[in-house]
């Protein structure tokens, strides 16, 4: 079939769809380096159109993946007279540029919110939280980091290692005992797969940690790249139930273990965002996502409980 994709770009995304401990940047920029390696290998226009499917299918509430296809969809369209592999190829390229670079900008805005021997919570696992601590450990400032074990899947302690390794003082924290500490942190630092006009989708369990850094007037801030903005239009599903192995193996008479990666904090106990441009009140996240373009291919999409499917074209 002409958009069969070849084996090597098959299991690499299902690497994907695997990883379930990886930042939403990080997949991102494989998702970037998938479509790539394809058109490198002199793929067609339907294997690229597959690819992409495939990649949104294997991390649907990741906006940065979406956005990476959503976006060189519209570009084409913008751009007739042009080839659109080569737009593709390119635009790939400029992405995983410009991931980095917001990276930089939002760690260099964070950092200056970070007062001197500050306690700072976070959850989960973030490529640009981790970019932010370390920065701000370069830039000379003096504080300690509250991380969670982040069950299931425990990705808080991949967070705590590496700041550890970089001479950051770190307390690990099983997920429940954090409620407990939050009125004696300065600040709530997490990342996002998402920020739609109403909330954040994050590991389940940043809900519980806004609400009551709200409670305790804590600030709570999302470092969130405008990649990962989503448009009004894209549907968002947080009842993908995942492995029930990964609470307990054994069967238990009368038991269901129920297994949630995701949970949606509504912007209302969010600070700010803090973007690559600026640091967004959550109102300023609803008008700025409120212009966003979806292709419109996308502008029809329903979503049910066994899968997310973009149709083909």
């Amino acid at each position: 079939m002409k958009d069969e994709l070849p084996e090597n770009i098959h299991k690499a995304i299902e690497e994907i769809q695997l990883d379930n401990t990886s930042g939403s940047v990080e997949l991102a920029k494989k998702s970037a380096e998938i479509l790539i390696d394809l058109i490198n290998q002199d793929g067609s226009s339907a294997q690229i159109k597959n690819a992409s499917y495939s990649l949104i299918n294997a991390q649907p509430n990741m906006a940065s993946i979406f956005n990476l296809i959503n976006n060189w969809m519209l570009n084409i369209d913008e751009n007739k007279n042009q080839q659109p592999k080569n737009i593709v190829y390119y635009f790939c390229k400029k992405y995983i540029q410009n991931l980095e670079i917001s990276e930089k900008k939002i760690s260099k805005q964070a950092t200056e919110l970070i007062k001197n021997n500050a306690t700072i919570i976070t959850h989960s696992y973030s490529s640009t939280v981790l970019g932010t601590l370390l920065y701000a450990k370069q830039s000379g400032k003096r504080f300690t980091v509250i991380c969670t074990e982040s069950r299931p899947k425990n990705e808080g302690i991949k967070l705590a290692k590496k700041l550890g390794k970089s001479k950051i003082k770190v307390k690990l924290l099983v997920d429940s005992a954090v409620f407990s500490l939050i009125s004696y942190a300065d600040m709530i630092l997490i990342g996002g797969d998402a920020v739609t006009d109403t909330g954040l989708i994050n590991k389940i369990g940043t809900k519980g940690i806004a609400m009551t850094a709200q409670h305790y007037k804590t600030p709570t801030y999302a470092l969130c790249s405008t990649i990962k903005f989503l448009p009004k239009k894209y549907p968002v599903t947080l009842d993908h139930l995942k492995n029930p192995n990964e609470i307990i193996k054994s069967k238990l008479s009368n038991v269901i273990p129920i297994n949630y990666y995701f949970d949606y904090t509504p912007l209302e106990f969010i600070t700010g965002v803090i973007t690559e441009k600026e640091i967004l009140k959550p109102e300023e996240v609803k008008g700025r996502i409120k212009n966003l373009k979806i292709h419109d291919i996308f502008s029809d999409l329903s979503s049910n409980d066994d899968d997310f499917n973009v149709p083909l074209i």
